[in-house]
C-alpha cells in the first residue's frame, strides 16, 4: 500500500508545477511507455508544460506506435531542466541514466512497483504489490488531481496488459481486474491492444523466432532454458532490438523449466539478459547480484561479459550459488 502522505506530497508537487519532465527507463516496455504517455497527457491537460522522454536509444517500438501522446515526446538531448521530474517504472536513479542531471533542484515524484526501489523521490508512490506502474497511476490519479480520460486510459491499459502477460502472471490481482474493467468502461478496446502488441510481428521476426528457438539449450540441473540473439542477426533481417521484447516468452514455454533467459547482444557489444522464472525462484535477487534488478519472476541486467557464451557461464555461476 502507498502511504497517503506520499500521495499528498506528490499532489502538492504537481499542483505547484508549471513545467514537468516525465521519464521512463531505457529500453522501455509497455508499462514504461504507457505510463509515460498517460502521465504526460494528464499533466498537459492540467496546463503544465511537459517534456516526456527516456534514455537513448530513443525510439517508440513499433508495437506501441498506436498509442496517443507521442507528440509530447522529446529526444533526450533536447530535454531541459524543469521544476518537476516524474520518474516512472524506474527502480532507482541509475535507471534514469543521463537524466540524473535533472534531479538536483527539482521536485521528484517517483512512481514504481519494483521491490528494490529505495524511495529516491521527494514523493514516493511505490507499491511492490501493484501489477504495474500503470496500475498505481490509475489508482492515485484522482488524489493527484489528474483526470484519466480515454487516451490516457488506452496507454495505462496497455501497461497493465503487458506487465501481467495478458493477465496471466502472478502479479495479477482482483484490483488489477477492477482497474482494467473501469478503463474498458471508459472506452478502451482490448482488441486494439491485442492486435497491435501481440499480432504485429513481421515475417522476418517470426523467422528469427524459429531460428532462436531451434538453438535453445536446456540445463536440466539448473532448470534453465536459454538462447541468444546477436546484433548481426538482427541487422541481416532488418529487425530492431525493440522487436525482441517478447522473444523470451517463446523460450519460457518449455515444460519443466524453472528459469528462462534470453541473451541479446546490443549495438555497443554489451550483452543484455532478460530473465523470467517460476514463482518459487526469486530471479530478481539473481539479477541484482549481477548489477541489474527487477521483480521476483521477471528481471534483467547487463552482463559484465562481452560474449553470449561468457554471459551464459556468468549466469550459470550465479544460479548455482542460490
Amino acid at each position: 500500500m502507498i502511504d497517503e502522505r506520499e500521495v499528498a506530497n506528490a499532489a502538492g508537487l504537481i499542483t505547484g508545477a508549471r513545467e514537468a519532465v516525465v521519464l521512463g527507463h531505457q529500453h522501455p516496455d509497455g508499462d514504461s511507455i504507457g505510463s509515460v504517455l498517460a502521465m504526460a497527457m494528464m499533466l498537459d491537460a492540467r496546463g503544465i508544460r511537459v517534456q516526456a522522454s527516456w534514455p537513448d536509444p530513443f525510439a517508440v517500438p513499433s508495437k506501441y506506435s498506436y498509442l496517443p501522446g507521442t507528440d509530447l515526446l522529446v529526444r533526450p538531448s533536447d530535454v531541459r531542466p524543469a521544476e518537476l521530474v516524474v520518474a516512472l517504472d524506474c527502480a532507482n536513479l541509475e535507471r534514469l541514466e543521463d537524466f540524473k542531471r535533472l534531479v538536483p533542484g527539482a521536485g521528484v515524484v517517483n512512481v514504481d512497483h519494483h521491490p528494490d526501489n529505495p524511495g529516491f523521490g521527494d514523493a514516493n508512490l511505490v507499491d511492490q504489490t501493484a501489477a504495474a506502474t500503470a496500475e498505481i497511476i490509475y489508482i492515485c490519479s484522482r488524489e493527484l488531481g489528474l483526470v484519466v480520460e480515454l487516451d490516457p486510459a488506452r496507454c495505462l491499459y496497455t501497461g497493465l496488459v503487458t506487465d501481467t502477460g495478458r493477465f496471466q502472471f502472478t502479479n495479477t490481482s482482483p484490483e488489477t481486474f477492477r482497474v482494467a474493467s473501469e478503463m474498458v468502461a471508459l472506452g478502451v478496446r482490448p482488441v486494439e491492444v491485442y492486435d497491435n502488441v501481440y499480432q504485429g510481428d513481421s515475417l522476418a521476426y517470426m523467422r528469427l523466432t524459429g531460428e532462436v528457438l531451434s538453438r535453445a539449450e536446456f540445463d536440466e540441473g539448473l532448470g534453465l532454458v536459454y538462447a541468444g540473439v546477436t546484433r548481426e542477426e538482427l541487422r541481416a533481417r532488418g529487425i530492431g532490438m525493440d522487436e525482441t521484447e517478447d522473444l523470451i516468452d517463446s523460450i519460457r514455454t518449455l515444460k519443466g523449466h524453472r528459469i528462462a533467459a534470453l541473451f541479446k547482444e546490443q549495438e555497443d557489444g554489451r550483452i543484455r539478459v532478460s530473465l523470467r522464472s517460476r514463482p518459487d525462484v526469486d530471479i530478481g535477487k539473481v539479477a541484482r547480484a549481477l548489477g541489474g534488478g527487477g521483480h521476483k519472476v521477471a528481471a534483467g541486467y547487463t552482463s559484465r561479459e562481452r560474449s553470449v557464451e561468457g554471459a551464459v557461464e556468468e549466469l550459470k555461476g550465479a544460479l548455482g550459488a542460490i
